[in-house]
């Protein structure tokens, strides 16, 4: 039995040695044809070249391997650059990993640009839930949805003047969004509860109505009324023009649970 399992008359004997040159690089073109010729007849010599190939393989990668520590403990530059660049992926991949769960544990915020930006797409585009706007349990199911409290809005001309309700999910967090028409121009009401989608009142005009807080824009032709009551959000957006967003203030009335 020879070292690789098998008996030894199973290889050729005479081809033995040429096999083991060829394996190290030693053999002649001529020799090599001549090799390869028998190894296509030859299923054991074959089985014997494909072995001595395989251990030269494993020692080659032990010579690499051996030879790269050695150069590392030999030579102080390769490991200081091997320590800089270990300490410097190990802070870049602390940093990604930290921003990216910033970004997951930061609320999405309700600003003035995105209260003009949901009223100026849902102008042209029907609301991601859609409820029926003289229904109160169309209004309460919207309020637990989006956790608010469902607002009516009263005209002397229409007692329930909201010609579309639903629910709008644009900024990721479930918000309330009311629509009606007033004196030819669109109004929309927009709805949130501060938990879930944070007020961020950026630099405009404060105002003081009854007992709330207002802060007033204009942005992209839109005038924009932002306040906060309680946990209770609230933007009002209308067209820049004849209608005057403070006078439907009044108009505007809370709904209880019960839808009335």
């Amino acid at each position: 039995m020879d070292r690789f399992g098998k008996p030894d008359g199973k290889v050729c004997q005479e081809w033995r040695d040429a096999i083991s040159e060829m394996v190290d690089g030693e053999l002649s073109p001529s020799e090599q044809q001549r090799l390869w010729r028998h190894l296509q007849t030859c299923p054991y010599c074959r089985q014997h070249y494909r072995q001595l190939q395989a251990v030269k393989g494993r020692i080659q990668k032990a010579n690499w391997a051996s030879l790269w520590m050695k150069a590392i403990r030999e030579n102080q530059r390769l490991k200081r650059f091997l320590f800089v660049a270990i300490f410097v992926t190990a802070i870049l991949s602390a940093w990604v990993t930290s921003s990216l769960v910033g970004r997951l544990q930061n609320p999405p915020l309700m600003t003035p640009t995105s209260a003009v930006g949901i009223f100026r797409y849902h102008l042209h585009n029907p609301f991601e839930w859609t409820f029926n706007p003289t229904c109160p349990e169309s209004c309460k199911c919207m309020a637990e949805k989006a956790e608010v409290i469902p607002v009516r809005l009263n005209l002397s001309s229409k007692p329930h003047a909201w010609e579309r309700i639903g629910i709008c999910e644009c900024l990721g967090a479930p918000v309330a969004v009311y629509l009606a028409t007033v004196e030819g121009q669109s109004v929309m009401l927009i709805n949130f509860n501060t938990k879930l989608l944070p007020l961020k009142s950026e630099e405009g005009t404060s105002v003081r109505w009854g007992d709330k807080n207002l802060h007033c824009y204009i942005i992209s032709d839109s005038h924009l009324l932002l306040w906060q009551e309680g946990q209770q959000g609230y933007a009002l957006v209308v067209p820049y023009g004849d209608v005057n967003p403070l006078s439907l203030l009044p108009n505007l009335t809370l709904v209880g649970d019960d839808g009335k």
